[in-house]
């Protein structure tokens, strides 16, 4: 669709004219995540396909309509892999996920404890900024006029600064080998256990704790993951039983993600023991993430000071109510609100992409 980027940039420079917001989307699969939806949709999936990709090289260039399970299934072929193993959101067979949508999140999966985030793994882009210029970020052209890393920056971005419309996504081999062990332990002693694991040269790729039960998988060298075994101990879980239950973590069809109710995303340093908040949780990435539903009327303000005290943050991941929805995210404070003003008028000086999908900051 060759006309498609410069029916874009019409509306985009028009929107700017009337002050008309725009809000870019892919599937959909997320549109529960963040600030309130704002602003005309931006359909992206028009806008698909692989651009350029040399698997040894290890980089896919991609544009940002294409479905997330094309660009595994691209991978699978050459033994590759997305190494922050993106959540796959939204129906059968997570048709409906894009690769764009998967970056403007920021989400990552259980492999996230030891690979990285997906800012690591964005390596260059083209964004169609608020004035419809087209930017070419990463890659040959390794930094812009504006002296940002524009390519850490759209990562988690949910859209507020433009429209990525093509990304460069650094990709890795898939492990030779993987195995899946579980621990009965209560709470405080997996955390420590898990921060104890961590600090030794041992292959460890993902932890869930869950309701005195830690599964911790394994990925590596086939020798290092027999020594970790023997290191480690605990219970293997049968190769297809493990692998059903962390695409259930990842895609977040495990059991505890299915509840009704709000859900709170968590993030601590790992050592911090647990907070013992009224409510329900599981822990990933060595607790450094966990997961929290709150007893009925339990206050956002209440979750955020006992989680503010312990260094952490908290994000109102997924709830129904809409009021609630303005301040899903942590307010960021005074040096970070400005630096995100100054981000925006550099960059959507109009204000009007995904306005207060992050944080009411204008």
């Amino acid at each position: 669709m060759p006309d498609f980027l410069d029916e874009l940039c019409v509306r985009v420079e028009k929107a700017a004219r009337t002050q008309t917001k725009l809000r870019p989307v892919g599937g959909g699969t997320k549109n529960f995540y963040g600030g309130p939806l704002e602003g005309e949709e931006v359909d992206l999936r028009p806008w698909q396909g692989i651009v350029e990709y040399e698997p040894t090289e290890l980089v896919m260039t991609i544009k940002a309509g294409t479905p997330l399970h094309t660009v595994e299934a691209a991978l699978a072929a050459e033994k590759q892999e997305l190494a922050f193993e993106p959540p796959r959101l939204g129906g059968p067979n997570h048709q409906h996920s894009t690769i764009g949508g998967v970056v403007a999140s920021g989400l990552a999966g259980p492999a996230r404890l030891a690979k990285g985030g997906v800012k690591d793994y964005v390596l260059g882009c083209t964004l169609l900024d608020g004035r419809a210029q087209l930017l070419h970020f990463g890659g040959v052209v390794m930094k812009n006029v504006a002296g940002y890393d524009v390519s850490r920056v759209i990562p988690s971005s949910m859209g507020t600064l433009g429209i990525a419309v093509e990304l460069s996504i650094k990709v890795m081999p898939v492990a030779p080998a993987e195995a899946t062990l579980v621990f009965e332990l209560p709470v405080n002693e997996a955390i420590r256990q898990s921060n104890t694991w961590l600090s030794k040269p041992l292959p460890i790729n993902a932890t869930f704790w869950e309701q005195g039960r830690l599964t911790v998988r394994l990925r590596g060298a086939s020798a290092a993951i027999q020594t970790a075994i023997k290191t480690m101990g605990g219970q293997e879980l049968p190769q297809a039983q493990a692998q059903a239950f962390w695409a259930s973590v990842r895609d977040q069809q495990h059991s505890f993600f299915t509840q009704a109710g709000d859900l709170w995303r968590l993030a601590l340093p790992p050592t911090t023991a647990d907070l013992a908040m009224h409510g329900q949780s599981v822990h990933e990435w060595g607790s450094g993430l966990r997961w929290f539903r709150p007893e009925p009327g339990m206050q956002a303000s209440d979750i955020r000071a006992v989680i503010g005290r312990a260094k952490g943050h908290a994000t109102l991941y997924k709830t129904d109510n809409t009021e609630a929805r303005q301040h899903a995210f942590h307010m960021p404070d005074a040096v970070m609100t400005k630096l995100q003003r100054k981000l925006k008028a550099q960059f959507d000086p109009a204000g009007i992409f995904s306005i207060n999908r992050l944080a009411p900051i204008l």
